[in-house]
Order: C-alpha cells, then sequence, then structure tokens
C-alpha cells in the first residue's frame, strides 16, 4: 500500500542533501574560486626606489651632499601625502653604496633590482659608474633616472631604459665657448691660449675633448691638454708649471673635490695667475671644496645647473627649509638629485594610474612609459630650465647650465647667461700678489 508517510521522509532527506551539497559549494566559490579570480587590486603602502651614491671612498663627501638632496626630496613628498595615486602609499628609499667604483656600484644595482624589488633606479653621479649602472638597468629591464652624470656619450649608446634630466657636457661646452666668447667682446679679447686640465675617468676624459674640439673651432689655441689619475694624485706641481710655461690665459678644469682643492691650492704656491680659471662642475662645487679652499677659491669661475642667489619668493623658502635641517644651502648636486626624485614621483603617480606596483615587471615597464611621455614644466622643478621632457635617447631637451663665479664673500653667484645673472663678473682675476696671499 503506497504511504505518505514513507514519501515525507524521503523528501526531508533529499533536501537535506541538497542543502549540504548547496553550502559545500557556496563555500568552494567563496573560499577558493573567487580569491584566485579576483579582480580586487591588492593595497600598496609603500614604493621601493633604488639610489645608487658614492657613500664611501673618493667621492664620499659628493655622495653625502647628493644624498641630503635625496632625502629632502623623500620627506616633501611623504609629508604632502605619498603617492596619491596609490591611496597615500610612501616613496621609500633603499640605499646602495658604490663605494667610488664602478664595478661595486654594478653589483648595488643588482642587488636593488632582483633582492630589494625597487621600481626604478637612481643616481650614479660619477659617468664612469652610472655607466655600469646603467648595464645593469638594461640586463633586467628596469629604469635609471640619472640626475647628475654629464658624459655626452651616455645618451648616445642606445639605451632604453636610461633617463638623465641634467644637460651633458656638450651642451655644457658649447654654453662655454658662448660665455668666454662674451668675455672677450665685454673686456678686449684678453683669451687666445687655452690650457686644459683634467681628471682622466669618463667624467674628465669625456669633458676635455670636448673642450678641445668646440675651443679649437672656435678659434681658440689649446697650448696643454693634461690628464691625471684623480685616485692616486698627491702632486700637481708638473701640471700647473706646464700651465704656467705655456702662457696660458683660461685653465679649463675638470676634477672632484680633493684634486680640486689641491691644483688651487698649487697655483697659488707656484704663482700661476692665468686670466681665468672655469672648472667643470664637479669638486669646485661641493661644501667641503667652499670650505676648505676659503679665500683661495675667490674668482674662479664653474658651470652649474643650480645656485642658491636664483632662488626668489617660494624657492628661498625651500632653501631655507633646507637649511634648517641640513646646515647648508641647496647647491648644484644636492638640487640635481632633489629634482631627480621629484621626476620621479611624477612619472610614478602617472604608471600607477595604469598598472599596480603590485605587478613589478608591467609596472617597471610602465613607468619607463611615463618617463617617455613626461613634460614637466618650470613651475614644477626648482631649477633653471624650460622643464623636463626627453628625447628618444633619454636626455632632457629643456636642461641648460649657468655659470658661476665666487665672490669675496666666499659664495658663488651667478654671472652667466647674463638674463639670470645676479652678479657682474670679476675678469681678469686678481694675481695673487694683488690679492695679498702670495
Amino acid at each position: 500500500m503506497f504511504s505518505l508517510k514513507g514519501v515525507s521522509r524521503i523528501v526531508v532527506i533529499l533536501t537535506i542533501v541538497i542543502l549540504i551539497i548547496i553550502a559545500g559549494t557556496v563555500a568552494y566559490y567563496y573560499t577558493v574560486i573567487l580569491p584566485s579570480s579576483s579582480t580586487t587590486t591588492p593595497t600598496v603602502t609603500e614604493l621601493k626606489i633604488g639610489v645608487i651614491l658614492p657613500l664611501s671612498g673618493s667621492l664620499a663627501e659628493t655622495g653625502a651632499d647628493l644624498k641630503r638632496g635625496v632625502d629632502f626630496a623623500v620627506s616633501q613628498i611623504n609629508n604632502q601625502g605619498g603617492i596619491k595615486s596609490l591611496g597615500g602609499a610612501k616613496l621609500v628609499v633603499v640605499y646602495g653604496d658604490s663605494a667610488s667604483k664602478p664595478e661595486t656600484g654594478a653589483a648595488e644595482a643588482e642587488r636593488l633590482i632582483t633582492e630589494e624589488k625597487v621600481v626604478a633606479l637612481m643616481g650614479g653621479y660619477a659617468s664612469s659608474i652610472t655607466d655600469a649602472i646603467a648595464r645593469i638597468a638594461e640586463k633586467y629591464n628596469v629604469v635609471l633616472l640619472n640626475p647628475d652624470s654629464s658624459l655626452a656619450d651616455l645618451t648616445e649608446r642606445g639605451y632604453k631604459w636610461f633617463f638623465r634630466t641634467s644637460p651633458h657636457d656638450g651642451m655644457f661646452v658649447i654654453q662655454q665657448v658662448e660665455f668666454v666668447n662674451w668675455l672677450n667682446n665685454q673686456y678686449g679679447g684678453q683669451i687666445k691660449n687655452i690650457g686644459i686640465i683634467y681628471e682622466d675617468t669618463a667624467f674628465g676624459t669625456g669633458t676635455a675633448q670636448l673642450w678641445k674640439k668646440y675651443f679649437s673651432e672656435a678659434g681658440y689655441n689649446i697650448v696643454a691638454y693634461i690628464s691625471y689619475h684623480a685616485a692616486t694624485v698627491t702632486s700637481l706641481t708638473s701640471e700647473v708649471q706646464t700651465l704656467k710655461g705655456a702662457n696660458t690665459d683660461l685653465v679649463l678644469i675638470a676634477a672632484y673635490t680633493s684634486d680640486a682643492i689641491l691644483f688651487v691650492k698649487t697655483c697659488k704656491d707656484l704663482d700661476f695667475n692665468p686670466k681665468a680659471i672655469l672648472a667643470q662642475d664637479a669638486g669646485f662645487i661641493d661644501p667641503s671644496y667652499v670650505k676648505q679652499i676659503g679665500s683661495l677659491g675667490f674668482y674662479i669661475f664653474s658651470r652649474e645647473v643650480f645656485n642658491w642667489d636664483l632662488l626668489k619668493g617660494n624657492l628661498a623658502k625651500l632653501n631655507d627649509e633646507y637649511k634648517a635641517k641640513f646646515g647648508v644651502d641647496l647647491d648644484g648636486n644636492s638640487a640635481r638629485d632633489y629634482t631627480g626624485v621629484w621626476t620621479l614621483y611624477y612619472a610614478i603617480e602617472d604608471a600607477a594610474k595604469k598598472v599596480n606596483p603590485s605587478d613589478l615587471t608591467a609596472f617597471r615597464s610602465a613607468l619607463r612609459d611615463a618617463l617617455k611621455s613626461i613634460n614637466l614644466t618650470p613651475s614644477q622643478i626648482i631649477m633653471p630650465w624650460a622643464g623636463i621632457k626627453f628625447d628618444e635617447k633619454g636626455q632632457n631637451t629643456l636642461a641648460r647650465g649657468i655659470i658661476v663665479q665666487m665672490m669675496p664673500d666666499g659664495k658663488y653667484y651667478t654671472v652667466y647667461p647674463r638674463d639670470v645673472a645676479t652678479k657682474n663678473v670679476t675678469f681678469p682675476m686678481p694675481t695673487w700678489k694683488e690679492r695679498g696671499a702670495a
């Protein structure tokens, strides 16, 4: 006989079984399937960039100056809300110490890329070190943004991940020829014979070759062409005697800090009195050089990219804040690396709108694309440039140099180009006897 009671029992059992199956399916979906297929963007709380500087070795004092600029920029970025495209993620710097050696710089680049997983590299400073780092950056497809190195060839080697914000030596030297022509026009053609002295790394050698080429083409006589090894030099007596014996009117010098100090002291000791000395930045604008050389450095010219006397209004307040923090003014070194960090920051903001940094390879590529298309205006940077825009070789085409001269108050003042000059030049240089220094 058909029993409704039996049917009800079966229905109840089947219902329970179906509910158990449904519950298990739902649990599996939410615990296994959904997490594996979720499009939720992982939260990023910090973003690391690797900065390689000469924090020890022969360039350590300059490295400390560069580091101040980096630290200042990073603190400002984070204090202003961090990386906004990532919800306020902090920008974090992981430093690498090149120890002033190319091979060490390259090893640090590899460590920062493979172990620290930085999204980009910055720094290098000395051109030979930068070149070594650039090769590693190319190997791993990682951006290297360089704010300092001036060797013109760095943007002629076909690198795809290299970007330089500062002018290169070719740009600087062309401006220097214009400056010397201007001096001759203003002061009766006193410069005819030029002596070139340079340290023998990529920086000095590359600069010297450009000096020889462009000044010769401009009709000047190159009466001395002298190299030395900065890492081991303890005397420049014979070199200065050669310059003196060649009746040099203008000395062009590419030197790092310790050899810049040695050169100037040797000029004084040998009573060598050229009409002008024009340095290629580097050691001649380092704060330790300025402090140690004192009055012996008065009236020497140097090429620069930035100078304190160009800071007006809000930029003057920025320098006051920097000086309160570090005890020194912003200079060409610190300002360049400060600008380098901000350039990377703007590119990071743009890249983060398109790719999440959790996909490191894709983000590194997006960052390169952002730098390729970046177009910063003068209001976005502190340098006396028309902005920052890179050509297909990675060179900022809107950068330019300035010429500064140390005056008797111990400070460098901008003297050229004349549209940004804050002082008139002193030319020719007073002799050591006229200064009472002999």
